[in-house]
């Protein structure tokens, strides 16, 4: 009896290939058999040497959208090996269709479909450029994922309409005014020409009044010397520079044998004795007993820049009062009965 064949047992034969990973020792092809179905499992063969390189793709030039493949087929018989590279997107499909001279290559699902999973990003802001008015924005992305630098350009814009009034505000927050300088307790705003700006400044007003009553003068009987003090008064340093303005008086008496012999003047100096003369309290050349009246007296031609009698900011100053013989040679008397001063800082700006 002749052998049969597989072919006259089984309908149909079927071998795929089997992942046994290639080069193990001891694997076996499997053939299994059914009644109607035979299944020869092969082993992979050890992968070959590389192949030569193959001619360059023809490049590719977009043609467009078609609707669908009947449209796709009605342009093919136009076509060529003269429009090789040509692709077209079939919009029912989103597939892209490429002509390689002879037959067109499907690529499915060219549109839509995810795409591999990107690397995480942190885009930081980098540089923000204020451009004129009328230019173009732009933004420029610099670096590679994941750190990345966006940089802006953006056109400065027109000039809106005015809006409402705002609430008050720190007079201190104002462009007009210069900061840098604090704004202490009896300071004022002062404009500055060096700066253009208004400026904390102490107050320009009138400080005082600082006095001396009986019990600060001496009193003195038919003295014989040329210059004597019979009272100090201190002041402490003020903000702003400032010169004396005295005012009281005392009573004195000039001992002269004759009207006009001679005469005893109570003057206010600064800093000592012979210091800078600022106020006066002219005695009378009589033997009488005369109240003497104290009035700003500086002894020099004065003129808003004049630095005569002024007393720098922040210097403390002891005024001396002191009678000095003006006139002739003859003794004079004193009494600090209703003596009095009263001294004022009248500030002073110098241009």
């Amino acid at each position: 009896m002749a052998e049969a064949t597989v072919g006259e047992y089984l309908a149909s034969v079927r071998m795929i290939g089997v992942d046994d990973g290639v080069g193990l020792e001891n694997v076996v092809n499997s053939f299994q058999v059914t009644p109607t179905e035979g299944l020869l499992e092969l082993k992979a063969g050890i992968p070959g040497p590389q192949g030569p390189a193959g001619p360059d793709a023809w490049p590719w030039e977009w043609r467009g959208d078609v609707t669908d493949m009947a449209a796709l087929d009605a342009i093919r018989p136009t076509l060529g090996t003269g429009n090789r590279g040509w692709a077209y997107r079939v919009m029912s499909t989103n597939s892209v269709m490429y002509w390689d001279g002879e037959t067109f290559y499907p690529f499915l699902e060219a549109f839509g479909a995810m795409g591999p999973r990107g690397f995480p990003n942190e885009l930081t802001i980098g540089t923000v450029t204020t451009l004129a008015e009328g230019e173009d924005a732009y933004a420029d992305i610099t670096g590679d994922p994941p750190n990345q630098v966006l940089h802006l350009g953006i056109p400065r814009g027109g000039q809106g309409e005015v809006g409402p009034p705002g609430q008050p505000g720190p007079v201190m927050n104002s462009a007009d005014v210069d900061n840098s300088i604090p704004l202490a307790h009896n300071y004022v705003l002062a404009y500055k020409a060096s700066t253009g700006k208004l400026t904390p400044t102490p107050w320009p007003g009138t400080a005082g009044p600082w006095g001396l009553g009986e019990a600060n003068f001496s009193t003195g009987s038919n003295v014989s010397a040329a210059s004597t003090t019979i009272a100090t008064l201190t002041i402490p340093g003020q903000p702003t520079a400032w010169r004396p303005r005295v005012e009281g008086g005392l009573s004195m008496q000039s001992h002269v044998s004759s009207i006009g012999a001679g005469r005893a003047d109570c003057e206010v100096r600064i800093g000592s004795s012979t210091g800078q003369i600022v106020a006066i309290a002219p005695g009378f050349p009589t033997a009488n007993w005369f109240r003497a009246q104290f009035y700003p007296y500086f002894g020099a031609t004065m003129s808003p820049t004049s630095t005569t009698g002024v007393i720098p900011a922040n210097t403390t100053v002891t005024l001396f009062f002191v009678i000095n013989r003006n006139l002739g040679s003859s003794n004079y008397s004193w009494t600090n009965s209703a003596a009095s001063a009263i001294v004022y800082a009248e500030p002073v700006v110098i241009p």
